[in-house]
């Protein structure tokens, strides 16, 4: 009887032990998927913006484009 409380004393410490070490890792996957979320969107900010400023530039440039032939034709 004296063996076997310490035997189960040490048994329900290495579970709780075990459960609480699982919990970590968990949280540290959170933070990497949260970095590298993060790190992905600023990749596509960095790729999107100057596409959009090109795309805003053409539209002017069409937009002069016609503004003259209208100038032209109405001459």
């Amino acid at each position: 009887m004296q063996c076997i409380k310490p035997a189960l004393m040490l048994l329900i410490a290495a579970a709780l032990m075990w459960s609480c070490s699982n919990g970590g890792d968990e949280e540290e996957k959170g933070k990497i998927k949260t970095m590298t979320e993060e790190i992905g969107q600023e990749g596509v900010r960095m790729i999107k913006t100057p596409i959009d400023k090109a795309q805003a530039v053409a539209d002017q440039e069409e937009q002069r484009a016609r503004e003259m032939n209208d100038r032209l034709n109405k001459e």
